[in-house]
């Protein structure tokens, strides 16, 4: 084989290892891209676990929430500062959707604690209080789907079981 012929085998060659090269750095991104999806994912199911577990170490805080009794002081600043936590959560939450961390079937699933968080009078108007603390674009998604509030009637569905 002469040295032309050689040289369009090494070309040959090294192209083939270029595309090889290229498959097994697509794969290793996808890899990424999935463990970085379930990261997000993880994050937002431990923050989730979190916000429950207030309700089991400070069991007031339904009832702060849910009753036309008017909450004490100390009552409705765990309570202020439980809605920021939670929406804080959602907030981040949104921005991983937003930046694609955090996939669009997820995020709805997260979205849609929202209408638990606010949903009660007292909640909504807590959430009034400190929402200039948050993102306005995240604000403004928050503000659309509580612009016609249904109040939860989980509250007293709870307090109505035997």
């Amino acid at each position: 084989m002469a040295l032309e012929e050689w040289s369009y085998v090494s070309q040959i060659v090294g192209a083939v290892f270029v595309v090889i090269t290229l498959i097994y750095l697509a794969l290793q991104v996808r890899q990424g891209t999935q463990l970085l999806l379930s990261e997000a994912r993880q994050v937002a199911l431990t923050t989730d676990q979190g916000g429950v577990y207030k309700f089991i170490e400070f069991p007031g805080l339904g009832r702060a929430m849910s009753d036309s009794e008017r909450p004490t002081f100390e009552e409705k600043t765990q309570l202020m500062f439980w809605i920021i936590a939670q929406m804080r959560a959602r907030e981040h939450e949104w921005l991983q959707y937003k930046s694609g961390a955090l996939d669009g079937d997820a995020w709805l699933s997260y979205r849609e604690v929202i209408y638990f968080i606010l949903g009660t009078p007292r909640a909504r108007e807590l959430w009034s209080l400190c929402s200039g603390y948050f993102n306005k674009e995240f604000v403004g998604m928050v503000e659309k789907m509580t612009s016609d509030p249904v109040d939860s009637d989980f509250w007293g569905k709870l307090k109505a079981m035997d």
